[in-house]
């Protein structure tokens, strides 16, 4: 599958454009730019995806915080990978990233780092779920008995009178019967063939085509699914039997429903894979609190256990939900995660590109939650490496602006990030 490897908040420019652009630019060809342009006006959400803009008479279709791949058109798609300016792969450190985020298929992305960099995103995600599959087939592929009607020769399971009047009036060798058939045609191997097929001519690596060959041949007696979504919806009601199929069934429904994961991309010709990167940060910071931090008991992530209003005709209103709170022995830290590049350097006009807003988000945060010392979680950038100068809100509320590299192990970061926090 021809692909295009783009980075998050680039300016895509049509190439004819190229000439003296007054802004750094990625050319793409013409056909190409006007189907981006396109998509940018007509799919669902499409204001959180792109932005499409005019500057100094040049128009450019600019990508939004959004990671992964999305196809176009003529069967080229877009690979985006997440602006990391300190990664020396930004393909690996997403992938890592992405095994954190919540509610995702992409859990099975076991030993991301050491994962074949040299694959495109599109193989990596195809060779997760063949992963899955894998363990499956060790395991061997369900089967399930589901009933079926048919006229036999002989008494077979449950007669069935009606039938056998209107079916049989004028063949009495023949009995109307209904009866149970063990069958690996349930509606979960249905989709997981169905998937295969679909995956058959669009991967590239070599293994991965040996290995989609091999699990067809698995399913060769399973029929492929006439309706995609009525097998996905009779899949989530399957018994006790298929849970082990979740994995699976997950990566397959990302696979073949046309949406992304956290986005609403509306309908695209084939495929969607798209990652929010302020989802996907804010999931790996809270893994890596819940996992690392000294004492994990004491980390709630996504608490919603106060309102802004405590009280409206009898009710409080408007739930606050900060991203993790820390409940210490003598005090109470929240941390709060923002996907957004700040200048640690350069303090401009005097809030290193802080927005006015996250402030005012956390100090509710804090006064809700009695928390005082409150933490702003970037992503480090080759400006920003250490903790800025403490804000203080109020003589019982501060502030603290500190950097989390995605690129560094995990349980370094939050060690850092502890003492830091712990020390304070």
């Amino acid at each position: 599958m021809p692909q295009l490897t783009v980075y998050e908040n680039d300016r895509l420019v049509s190439g004819s454009a190229v000439a003296g652009l007054p802004f750094d630019g990625v050319p793409v060809d013409d056909l190409l730019f006007q189907q981006l342009r396109q998509l940018a006006f007509t799919l669902d959400g499409a204001d959180s995806l792109f932005l499409v803009g005019i500057y100094k008479g040049v128009e450019y279709v600019q990508l939004r915080n959004y990671v992964g791949l999305l196809p176009v058109s003529n069967g080229v798609q877009l690979e985006i990978l997440p602006n990391i300016t300190d990664a020396a792969n930004p393909r690996t450190t997403l992938l890592y990233m992405l095994r954190h985020l919540r509610q995702s298929p992409l859990r099975s992305l076991a030993n991301a780092r050491s994962a074949a960099t040299s694959l495109p995103l599109w193989e990596v995600f195809v060779s997760s779920f063949l992963h899955t599959l894998d363990v499956l087939s060790r395991q061997g592929f369900q089967r399930a008995y589901i009933p079926v009607d048919s006229n036999e020769r002989y008494w077979r399971g449950q007669f069935q009178p009606a039938r056998q009047l209107r079916e049989n009036a004028q063949h009495a060798e023949r009995l109307a019967v209904r009866h149970d058939v063990l069958t690996a045609s349930v509606p979960p191997n249905r989709v997981l063939k169905t998937t295969l097929l679909f995956l058959e001519n669009r991967v590239q690596a070599e293994s991965n085509k040996r290995r989609i060959r091999q699990h067809l041949w698995t399913l060769a007696d399973v029929p492929p699914a006439e309706s995609i979504a009525e097998d996905l919806r009779a899949s989530q009601r399957q018994t006790r039997l298929f849970l082990r199929y979740e994995p699976a069934l997950r990566w397959a429904k990302a696979l073949l429903t046309e949406q992304g994961l956290g986005a609403r991309t509306g309908r695209v010709d084939e495929m969607a894979l798209l990652f929010p990167m302020e989802r996907v940060f804010e999931d790996y910071v809270a893994h890596g609190l819940r996992t690392y931090w000294p004492n994990t008991g004491a980390v709630a992530v996504q608490e919603a256990s106060a309102h802004l209003v405590d009280e409206h005709a009898g009710t409080p209103k408007f739930k606050l939900r900060p991203d993790i709170i820390v409940r210490q022995a003598d005090r109470t830290l929240l941390f709060d995660t923002k996907w957004k590049r700040i200048t640690g350097d350069r303090p401009g006009n005097g809030n290193y590109g802080i927005e006015q807003a996250d402030l005012y988000q956390l100090y509710a945060y804090g006064k809700k939650y009695a928390a005082s010392d409150l933490f702003l979680v970037y992503p480090a950038n080759e400006t920003f490496r250490e903790p800025l100068p403490v804000f203080g809100y109020d003589a019982q509320t501060r502030l603290h602006v500190v950097p989390f590299s995605p690129t560094n192990p995990l349980a370094q970061e939050v060690e850092k990030l502890a003492r830091y926090a712990l020390e304070s």
